[in-house]
């Protein structure tokens, strides 16, 4: 019997107007509310991994929440929603972000701990991992993880990558920094022979109505094939031009 698969979604920043990865507080509020009306099971990463761990029973559809780069509107209008339906999720923080304009206040960090959600690493600068050699790998794995446990004072377990794509070094130097688990941001949904290190998850975009968003979670195969095609032509094109021109041809568009 194929395994039960379980989408993982990527959520960045909450405004009223940005880039694709961008939605509106009303936006959220609307999924959120139509999750809780189709009676989904809301978790975080750590508990998705546990379910591997122990090959527990999942009877309910059940949907994985992940926040990237530690945005402190993810606290002032995403709290609210996950609490208000007892959702779980996991926030991964870019550390160098925490204190500062756009980032969350360690005290926000804390809260968002002792609230039940899982604090995870997105390095500590955000930056083109591929690119790295292996002692500024490591440093961003490591130092990342090690100022979250010291605002938490819990251990901090999961990784997502910035630009979403690992390699071979990348998961060799998440595992030694302590990592059980590494989100990517390729399309592909997750179950219980998923290897921990390479979670597929799918950005929850501007663009998208409350109609597709619900085909996404209810794991439309028509809907994930046309995403995973389009992503795999982006990814194909990235290969080509390198991540910075790629990037920067990408902010230049969206600034």
């Amino acid at each position: 019997m194929t395994p039960r698969a379980f989408p993982f979604l990527m959520y960045h920043n909450i405004l009223p107007e940005g880039d694709p990865y961008t939605i509106t507080k009303e936006m959220f509020m609307e999924q959120m509310a139509l999750l809780d009306e189709l009676d989904y099971f809301c978790i975080a990463v750590n508990e998705f991994a546990e379910w591997v761990k122990y090959q527990s029973k999942q009877s309910k559809k059940t949907v994985c929440l992940t926040f990237d780069d530690g945005y402190a509107n993810n606290f002032k209008y995403c709290l609210p929603e996950l609490e208000k339906y007892k959702f779980s999720a996991t926030f991964y923080i870019t550390t160098s972000l925490i204190n500062s304009e756009f980032g969350f206040t360690e005290d926000q960090i804390r809260t968002l701990s002792d609230k039940g959600m899982e604090i995870g690493s997105h390095t500590v600068n955000h930056v083109f991992l591929s690119n790295l050699p292996d002692e500024k790998l490591y440093y961003e794995f490591e130092e990342s993880r090690r100022q979250l446990e010291v605002i938490i004072q819990k251990p901090v377990t999961s990784l997502s990558l910035p630009g979403g794509r690992e390699n071979k070094k990348i998961v060799e130097a998440a595992q030694k920094a302590g990592y059980e688990t590494l989100c990517t941001s390729v399309y592909h949904t997750n179950n219980s022979d998923s290897n921990l290190f390479s979670l597929g998850r799918v950005p929850i975009k501007r663009k998208y109505t409350l109609e597709f968003f619900q085909k996404i979670v209810s794991l439309d195969p028509s809907v994930w094939k046309s995403m995973k095609f389009k992503q795999d032509m982006k990814f194909i094109i990235q290969r080509i031009l390198g991540n910075k021109l790629y990037h920067s041809l990408y902010e230049m568009k969206y600034e």
